[in-house]
């Protein structure tokens, strides 16, 4: 593990190779079909993984640009898990409801995902799966996904990005406290003269906290600073 985490380091400029790095070594260190990820928040309408690495024995279909609804609650439970997401079996799975025939038509048939962080913040999703037969997860392979992705592939992820990947990063950096106090009034309806009001505060810096909070997080109006905010508000 340690290995591969020197291995991403050397390409830390490159935040899509290092993550291909990532998950050739869950592939093989835990003979799997498929590993792949893609970088979101909770706040996404869609999640779409975008890079993979694809065992050459089994030769599992691509799973890059598959469309997957970000809210619906199978995808919240991972975003605010922890822990490594368990699907033993996709067709049997009661987590998943109807996203079953999403995941079924790129052949997954059994799931084990983790959510990446760093700095504290969700930045994307991690998977391998199985897709050639079902797979009771074992304690083990459950155990080094979550070290793995804890530890090395999300923090390492999240360094890439934020030196690497300004554009991308922007979507993953939080407000600060004072700015989500502000947005947060906003929220309840009140304009920039009543919160400015409120917090004893001028227009003009309540102006400029909501200005940077929507270039810090690519957000082209109040509305939408809002909703990609909901996550911490």
């Amino acid at each position: 593990m340690l290995n591969c985490a020197a291995h991403m380091i050397i390409v830390i400029d490159n935040p899509k190779s290092l993550v291909q790095i990532g998950l050739q070594f869950l592939v093989d260190e835990l003979n799997v079909c498929r590993a792949d990820a893609g970088f979101a928040t909770p706040n996404h309408q869609h999640y779409t993984p975008i890079t993979e690495f694809r065992n050459a024995t089994t030769n599992p279909p691509s799973i890059t640009g598959l469309e997957i609804p970000n809210q619906h609650s199978a995808m919240q439970g991972i975003w605010e898990n922890s822990n490594s997401v368990v699907i033993n079996n996709v067709i049997e799975s009661e987590l998943l409801d109807e996203l079953k025939q999403t995941f079924l038509s790129a052949s997954c048939k059994s799931m084990l995902l983790h959510k990446l962080s760093w700095n504290n913040n969700p930045i994307g999703i991690a998977c391998i799966d199985h897709t050639k037969q079902f797979h009771d997860w074992t304690q083990d392979e459950i155990d080094y996904m979550h070290d793995f992705c804890s530890k090395f592939l999300g923090p390492l992820a999240g360094i890439s990005n934020y030196w690497f990947n300004p554009k991308l990063h922007s979507m993953f950096s939080k407000p600060t406290e004072s700015e989500l106090i502000a947005i947060r009034l906003a929220a309840k309806g009140l304009t920039y003269k009543q919160i400015a009001n409120q917090l004893n505060k001028s227009t003009r810096t309540i102006e400029n906290q909501f200005r940077n909070a929507r270039n810090r997080l690519n957000a082209k109006n109040q509305i939408e600073l809002v909703k990609k905010c909901e996550h911490w508000l």
